[in-house]
């Protein structure tokens, strides 16, 4: 063997260098986990884009959705939808809302 291949074949430890102590630039509390602190208010959520999907409806219907987005001068069908259906769902009885709610996740969960 050449003295090369003899070096590779010892096995010498790696020598560990010490860098500095790096200090945490905040501190932690089990207390503050459960409690906000005084003065903040809550972040504003941005709204996020939700995914879209198609639905199948007559074109009678297509064509009172797309004639209500223009009469009231909104963007989509979305938001129509969204409006009736929020007007609708006041109507219910609290134990209908709390079915509805049910549902709601339950489809969620099945996307």
């Amino acid at each position: 063997m050449s003295e090369n291949e003899n070096n590779l074949l010892k096995k010498r430890p790696k020598k560990i260098e010490r860098n500095k102590q790096i200090e945490p630039t905040s501190s932690f509390s089990r207390n503050s986990i459960f409690t906000t602190p005084e003065g903040t208010e809550n972040p504003k959520v941005e709204k996020k884009v939700e995914k879209t999907t198609t639905t199948r409806l007559s074109f009678r219907n297509k064509d009172r959705l797309n004639a209500l987005v223009n009469i009231k001068g909104l963007v989509s069908v979305d938001e129509v939808l969204d409006i009736l259906l929020d007007e609708h769902e006041a109507t219910l009885t609290p134990d209908e809302r709390r079915e509805l709610r049910t549902m709601v996740a339950i489809y969620e969960k099945k996307r």
